[in-house]
């Protein structure tokens, strides 16, 4: 079907067809209206014509209308429609107002983002690809223009046409690796028979490394090229491209770029509690260098005691959020263990490793909350102790929140009169007895 016969025509007596938005490896997008209620639009995916008759391209645009209808998630493009009509393959998503993220990148000075923005989009798109890992689903092709940004800053996954469920073949139909090699994992690269959902944890460390230096980690003139240097090339350091990233910054992005996925972040949440750590500490520092100019400006008994209440206050939140994280991942867990067993009653062997993999990356994640809840107490003692006992004490007219204030409280207590700091077994009895919705509600999602 051409432009020329398709736009302006109405489809199903439902999508008016405006015009044509861009065109794909495996078919084009147009822009479409709803009919009667032009303000409700959408992109529609055309299988290219010359594929139509290809059964393997047909299964594999049933494939990303059948993967993406079963993820429903704000940093996931959604899907609204599959049918075919005369031959012709159609795929209707919700209309995303914005730009694909390699567009974003290319109308930047230096093709780099501000750390702050690539943060907050590399999280979104996390987010998005742990819900579809938690459905068993890897997308197998994360690179920027498959990610969307909209006027918002709302940051939605695009294009499942190449995605496979867990342990799915790496492989296509005819044997070649697919895939972008330039984001693509070493297992992909390597044509491994199966590969998980940390492959696309490397995607995605690959395109942060990207919005924060301008640069590809790994560039060449080939597919060869690329490959070799994906596969036994040590993995670069952020900062060499941009000496401005700090260091601690750079070790992340590095991390989510290890060549064994065993040495990778275990899933995207464990991926953003490690960025989440990394801007609590620089927020932690800017409070502390805010308190001490104060100091040196000679503003010293009133201000300096403001500036401390709100290091002291910052401090009572952090572990507040940390308790939380911990009891969410708890939550998870507990779903996964009943999946599991569930798996293991029907012999589903595909979904009892799911489900094992999980119940590992749950544990990971626990384990780096339990870190990080001690990791405040420490910096915690540091700080004027009247003035920590007052921010534990305060009172809150959330009722969540003061119940989570008291836990943390008798924690602090405890440890300042032992040492000992608390680990995921002393904290996790304490979960089913908190309403912890006020510190779910500032949890990224």
């Amino acid at each position: 079907m051409t432009d020329a016969s398709l736009i302006g025509r109405t489809i199903r007596d439902r999508y008016v067809i405006v015009r044509r938005l861009g065109e794909g490896g495996m078919g084009r997008v147009y822009l479409a209206e709803l009919a009667g209620m032009r303000a409700r639009r959408f992109a529609v995916k055309l299988l290219r014509p010359e594929l139509t008759n290809n059964a393997h391209f047909q299964h594999r645009f049933h494939d990303e209308a059948k993967h993406q209808a079963q993820l429903d998630h704000e940093n996931i493009v959604e899907m609204v429609d599959y049918f075919e009509l005369d031959g012709d393959y159609f795929l209707v998503l919700d209309f995303v107002d914005g730009q694909t993220l390699s567009d974003l990148l290319d109308s930047q000075p230096g093709k780099k983002l501000p750390e702050k923005q690539a943060l907050s989009i590399i999280t979104g798109v996390l987010a998005g690809l742990d819900c579809a890992h938690q459905k068993g689903i890897v997308h197998r092709d994360v690179k920027p223009s498959n990610v969307l940004v909209d006027v918002r800053g709302r940051v939605r996954i695009t294009d499942f046409g190449i995605a496979s469920d867990a342990a799915g073949l790496t492989r296509s139909g005819g044997g070649q690796v697919i895939g972008t090699p330039e984001y693509m994992s070493p297992e992909q690269l390597s044509g491994s028979a199966t590969i998980d959902h940390r492959s696309d944890v490397y995607s995605a460390g690959v395109v942060l490394y990207q919005m924060l230096t301008g640069q590809l980690p790994f560039q060449g003139d080939s597919f060869q090229s690329i490959q070799a240097q994906q596969l036994a090339s040590a993995v670069p350091n952020a900062r060499t491209a941009n000496p401005k990233i700090p260091k601690r910054l750079a070790e992340i992005v590095r991390r989510a770029m290890q060549k064994s996925p065993a040495d990778r972040y275990q899933g995207g949440l464990h991926f953003i509690a490690a960025i989440d750590a990394y801007r609590r500490r620089s927020a932690w520092k800017y409070v502390m260098l805010s308190a001490c100019m104060l100091v040196a400006a000679g503003i010293y008994v009133a201000q300096s005691r403001i500036v401390n209440m709100q290091v002291v206050r910052e401090a009572v939140r952090t572990a507040a959020h940390d308790y939380n994280n911990l009891c969410r991942e708890q939550g998870f867990r507990k779903k996964n263990e009943d999946g599991l067993v569930t798996s293991q009653k029907e012999g589903d062997s595909d979904l009892i490793e799911m489900f094992r993999n999980n119940l590992v990356k749950n544990d990971e994640n626990m384990q780096l909350s339990a870190r990080e809840y001690g990791d405040v107490f420490q910096r915690m003692t540091k700080l004027e102790q009247r003035a920590v006992r007052r921010a534990l004490n305060e009172e809150s007219a959330d009722s969540s929140m003061a119940a989570v204030r008291r836990v943390v409280a008798a924690d602090y207590d405890a440890y300042t009169a032992h040492g000992a700091l608390p680990t995921v077994q002393s904290m996790v009895p304490r979960c089913a007895t908190l309403d912890y919705k006020y510190e779910r509600a500032n949890v990224p999602q």
